[in-house]
């Protein structure tokens, strides 16, 4: 995680991404880049001095964003991280990708801001593309973190093989975290498999997690959303982590059963990490 992009709009629930993200670049000696889209009537980057005082309102704006944007680098550079800010001026859906892409990125972490879920987080821009299209792992940020301790990370998941590759991103990041791995399948009704059968899938995941497991769990719960806030609940869930799929969003297992509602509810920090192909 050498670059952190970390999309904000400034608000509370951004900051709680930013102090989650601060302590992520610690650990990996990473680098943060501050994002900000700032939605304008022109193209503003290539409007000379005296056009910009056609638009005073944009002009405005662009100056109270590069105020903050400044003072979010000056904080995290306060506390020994190297940091940049960007101000962009790109309205398409894959902005924020994009960024993401031609810079290195390694991880994005945004603020969810309450009931709204993953749906937007920052004017012109829909974190749940983000989610579903980022070529790096993207988490989730609702409450303020707390720095104390890092808890478990929960990795639910149907086990199937092509969920491997993504389960060594949530190993590496649970060893660099020092966060134990519980994994979790809910057995529903509708998707029901023998339990046999789960254990022989997760048997390559075990011996994976190694040393950092703690936990494995096979529930039995009427639907997928259900089982899964319970077993935050109840275990007091640091993480929730899920795979998904670079093109289609998530992975088929959750298709249908991990809906953005599920997501939108769980109280913890939620990490995607992508199943590239």
């Amino acid at each position: 995680m050498k670059k952190i992009l970390v999309p904000t709009d400034f608000s509370e629930c951004a900051k709680n991404a930013t102090a989650l993200a601060k302590e992520i670049a610690r650990r990996y000696h990473g680098e943060l880049h501050f994002y900000h889209f700032v939605s304008v009537p022109v193209d503003w980057v290539h409007l000379d001095f005296a056009q910009h005082t056609i638009y005073p309102d944009v002009t405005q704006e662009v100056n109270r964003v590069k105020k903050l944007l400044d003072a979010a680098v000056k904080d995290a550079e306060a506390d020994g991280l190297k940091s940049i800010g960007y101000m962009d001026f790109d309205n398409s859906t894959d902005a924020v990708t994009r960024y993401a892409r031609s810079n290195d990125i390694s991880m994005i972490v945004m603020g969810s801001h309450g009931a709204r879920g993953v749906k937007e987080f920052f004017i012109g821009s829909n974190a749940q593309t983000v989610v579903r299209h980022a070529e790096v792992p993207v988490l989730v940020v609702k409450h303020k973190f707390k720095r104390a301790t890092f808890p478990t990370i929960l990795f639910v998941s149907d086990f199937e093989a092509e969920m491997m590759r993504p389960f060594e991103d949530v190993v590496d990041f649970a060893e660099l975290l020092g966060a134990k791995i519980h994994l979790l399948y809910v057995n529903t009704p509708s998707e029901f498999q023998r339990s046999w059968v789960i254990k022989e899938r997760m048997e390559g995941f075990i011996a994976l997690a190694s040393d950092n497991l703690e936990k494995v769990e096979i529930v039995d719960s009427h639907t997928f959303g259900e089982g899964v806030e319970k077993y935050c609940e109840i275990n007091q869930t640091g993480l929730l982590a899920i795979a998904t799929h670079h093109r289609k969003g998530l992975s088929r297992a959750f298709l249908g059963s991990l809906t953005e509602t599920v997501v939108n509810h769980v109280k913890v920090p939620v990490v995607s990490f992508p199943i590239l192909t």
